[in-house]
């Protein structure tokens, strides 16, 4: 490549992301739309007898039907994650070694790579800012539930902020088309903003540094952030505080990135929680969420309504890009027609099928 043709593509290369930067900042919660394709149930209560102050979730995606959560209260050797069912039943208890002593976990999020299921735990919690560079990500192969105790060895990302300064941070969200982790650091009266890390099992101990994507947008709707999810097809990313769940819709073939810059839409049914900070989606048209409190609190169950004219483009295989796709199967069932992804049977709107 000569010269001229490497500059124009630098220069191209940066005005756009100067472009993408503000255009997350170019609107602020005042101005957003609602999305009514929501309902909102309450399903259960969070299994506080076992684990308090829950704080993260994430769907397990080797064992359908259960819910990983853990707590703040993760601290010393006493460190472990629960699955649960969306009613608030404990199923399994997993202890959790082989940490580099970190506590203050604030999130979950489950994902595939190369083949294999994840969990990764976020340990990046900073109230007083004072880790910084000393932010982690946890990952191990999901283990099948069971009842009863397992046991998990994890391995670790470390990473630091592209501006060299301590943030404090609760949301840690994978995105399973582009094998990303997504990051978005908690401002209590200023601008959050997302980041995004390649997920790679070869980081060894080194120091990541995240890139910066883009400003959330100005308010009190997109301030404060505890909690996002993305769904397990890419299309929907959701993210919270108490009193609001924000909800952007990735494009055929689109970045997320992209979708981030965009003005998201504000989801209706969802009512404050105090100290909500814990959301997982499912599949492509529901999830969960519940409170961070020392006392039992209700999980809610949000179901899309998804409309009948709406088309498979839009499902569970709406998403492509260059990097290697889940292996995707059609089979017709009892004359219906559904996807099959990695062994997951889903509708081809995206539910999974139960």
């Amino acid at each position: 490549m000569n010269n001229t043709k490497h500059s124009f593509l630098t220069l191209a290369a940066l005005i756009w992301s100067i472009c993408l930067w503000s255009a997350g900042i170019n609107y602020d919660g005042s101005s957003l739309s609602y999305n009514n394709d929501f309902t909102r149930t309450e399903v259960g209560t969070a299994y506080k007898s076992v684990m308090t102050e829950i704080s993260g979730f994430a769907c397990s995606r080797r064992t359908q039907g259960y819910i990983w959560a853990h707590g703040d209260e993760n601290t010393g050797s006493d460190k472990k994650i629960i699955a649960i069912s969306p009613d608030g039943t404990l199923k399994m208890t997993l202890n959790i070694s082989g940490d580099p002593g970190r506590d203050d976990w604030e999130d979950i999020a489950t994902g595939r790579y190369d083949g294999k299921d994840y969990v990764f735990i976020g340990a990046f919690g900073d109230n007083d800012l004072a880790y910084n560079n000393q932010y982690y990500i946890y990952y191990f192969d999901e283990p099948e539930i069971t009842s009863g105790t397992k046991s998990a060895s994890v391995k670790y990302i470390r990473f630091g902020y592209p501006d060299g300064k301590a943030h404090n941070t609760e949301t840690l969200m994978y995105d399973n088309v582009e094998q990303m982790f997504y990051i978005v650091d908690k401002v209590k009266d200023g601008v959050c903003t997302l980041y995004k890390l390649p997920f790679k099992t070869t980081y060894g101990t080194s120091i990541q540094t995240l890139t910066a994507v883009c400003p959330l947008g100005n308010g009190s709707k997109f301030n404060y952030v505890t909690g996002g999810d993305i769904s397990p097809n890419g299309k929907w990313m959701a993210i919270k505080n108490k009193k609001y769940t924000l909800l952007w819709e990735r494009l055929p073939g689109e970045s997320l990135s992209t979708t981030a810059a965009r003005r998201p839409q504000q989801i209706a049914a969802y009512e404050e929680e105090a100290q909500g900070e814990a959301i997982a989606w499912l599949d492509s048209s529901t999830f969960y969420t519940t409170s961070d409190q020392k006392k039992d609190v209700p999980i809610y169950e949000y179901v899309r309504d998804i409309d009948p004219n709406e088309q498979y483009t839009t499902g569970i295989n709406s998403v492509s890009s260059n990097v290697n796709q889940p292996h995707v199967v059609k089979k017709i069932i009892n004359g219906t027609l559904y996807i099959i992804v990695d062994g997951v049977t889903y509708t081809v709107l995206g539910q999974r099928k139960q």
